[in-house]
């Protein structure tokens, strides 16, 4: 399983508002694009889906721009890159029943689903608030 860049750009945006862009405050898309090196018209693509799912809220105008309206402690990684790539697998047949003829007796679906298992858990153990804490240690 490959990660794709929009998903990866998906959570920086997030990382982004949790650090200038909570309790109310609006950060034009422009500053997420330039702090996070993401393309600025990618930013604006990505805000859609996370609109949609409450995540935040974008205005226009002269006093627009983006804010983050839940809890970064609440949107997990996981979270992040199902809404921008679907459900997430380590092999097709842990995703979709009837993939594979050797499903039933397949001596590697059981390491695969120790594998995933333990991929979904730790994307769904690290929140957009974790790594917000992670990036102001880390500094500018």
């Amino acid at each position: 399983m490959l990660v794709t860049r929009k998903a990866e750009y998906a959570v920086s945006a997030l990382v982004d508002l949790a650090l200038y862009g909570n309790g109310g405050r609006r950060v034009p898309s422009r500053d997420i694009a330039r702090r996070q090196g993401i393309p600025e018209n990618l930013v604006v693509q990505l805000l859609g889906p996370m609109r949609r799912a409450g995540w935040v809220e974008a205005s226009r105008g002269r006093r627009g721009g983006v804010t983050l309206i839940r809890d970064p402690a609440s949107i997990t990684v996981r979270d992040v890159l199902e809404m921008f790539e679907g459900p997430l697998g380590v092999t097709r047949c842990l995703v979709s029943e009837g993939v594979c003829e050797n499903q039933p007796h397949c001596p590697l679906r059981g390491v695969w689903a120790r594998a995933q298992a333990r991929l979904l858990e730790v994307l769904e153990g690290t929140t957009i608030a974790d790594l917000a804490r992670a990036r102001s240690l880390l500094g500018p």
